[in-house]
């Protein structure tokens, strides 16, 4: 499965939160505004930066700001991380701090000594769990202007990356607990009705890294009368909780949604947990769901998983599922599993089948391997051995 849950966060290229380097650089804000010290929760900062904004930024669009702690892996990241244009932009907390251009490189000389003791760290690490570190996490509110000013725009940032602030200014609220910001999150949800910025509030809730906290409102948007889209974003931030009160819920989803795109949205979710009962759920889905796209699904992605017991299972159903749609499914899965590990069944469903169209298709994905096993049970078939 995945070596690095957070910066899905993943993923986050479904939600558009991860991107890599580009020709421009990342422009930082015409002036901060520091509000870290007023009084109030999180929420009553925001009011007070909306309401100051129409008359400190007049007529511009602005950006609101705040960070919560977040345990994430020690190389993963949340935000932009353009290492191709290292020492061209300024980290975010450096703009917090003051500072309005990069450090030069003779300014660093441990860098270069720094970066060969992280790569030595990872190829040592290799295989194993990755450390994982308390990291600032920012948030990043961008309000069209006007006396009444309208979000438009939400993105998520680790304070030691850099951002694109498109030189308007910032309104920076400080550090925030992290229950205070999943309630603002939410309360924004409620007052937006648009599709684009409930998806990135969604992409928000999820990113925050305590499952008691986030699923209760994810569970909400499944579960209430979003667009199918919205509810199946839900979904996929359900399964980056790697939680089992997760999994339950979306093994219900899976099986009885409304719609098929949250089914399906539901069981990616799933193939997502790395929990041992994800793999079980699978199963349970591709073996006995009521609707066959669910099970179509959940064929699929076992077909992703390094498990013995997927690939056992997958030639279970090649073999034997009622289904013909269903069985041609799970060949192609076998095609998938990681390191060749469906080929033997492949082989064997090839030779053995009873049914012609299954070995037909058995033979077809053999022949998209590039593993010598494959070769030589075609050429075997051929010469009818």
């Amino acid at each position: 499965m995945r070596t690095l849950r957070v910066a899905v966060c993943l993923a986050v290229a479904a939600a558009g939160l991860l991107a890599l380097s580009g020709a421009d650089r990342n422009r930082p804000p015409a002036q901060v505004f520091d509000r870290s010290a007023a009084p109030g929760p999180l929420a009553a900062k925001l009011d007070g930066a909306l309401a100051e904004a129409p008359k400190s930024a007049p007529g511009r669009a602005f950006w609101v700001g705040y960070a919560i702690d977040r345990l994430m892996g020690e190389n993963s990241h949340i935000g932009s991380y353009n290492s191709g244009r290292a020492g061209r932009d300024v980290a975010i907390r450096d703009i917090l701090a003051g500072k309005t251009s990069p450090a030069r490189p003779e300014d660093t000389p441990g860098d270069l000594r720094d970066s060969a003791k992280a790569a030595l760290d990872r190829l040592e690490r290799k295989g194993q769990p990755e450390k994982m570190v308390l990291k600032e996490l920012g948030f990043f509110l961008e309000y069209g202007p006007g006396g009444s000013p309208v979000l438009a725009e939400v993105r998520m940032s680790d304070l030691d990356l850099s951002f694109d602030f498109e030189g308007e200014p910032l309104f920076w609220l400080g550090k925030a607990p992290e229950a205070q910001s999943l309630a603002l999150v939410e309360g924004l949800y409620s007052r937006n009705r648009g599709d684009k910025v409930r998806e990135s509030l969604i992409a928000a809730a999820g990113c925050h890294g305590s499952p008691k906290l986030v699923l209760p409102f994810l569970e909400g948007v499944l579960a209430g009368d979003s667009a199918d889209g919205l509810r199946k974003d839900a979904a996929f931030w359900i399964g980056q909780q790697n939680d089992a009160d997760g999994l339950r819920l979306l093994a219900r989803t899976a099986r009885a949604d409304r719609s098929e795109e949250v089914r399906e949205g539901a069981v990616f979710g799933i193939s997502q947990v790395e929990l041992p009962g994800a793999v079980d759920e699978l199963i349970s889905l591709a073996r006995d769901a009521d609707r066959r796209d669910v099970r179509k699904q959940a064929v699929f992605w076992l077909g992703q998983q390094a498990s013995e017991k997927s690939g056992k299972f997958l030639e279970e159903v090649a073999r034997e599922d009622g289904d013909l749609e269903v069985r041609e499914h799970a060949l192609f899965a076998l095609s998938e599993l990681p390191e060749n590990g469906g080929l033997d069944a492949l082989i064997k469903l090839a030779k053995t089948h009873p049914d012609a169209r299954i070995r037909k298709k058995a033979v077809f994905w053999l022949g998209e391997s590039d593993d010598p096993r494959a070769l030589d049970a075609i050429i075997a078939i051929i010469k009818g051995k």
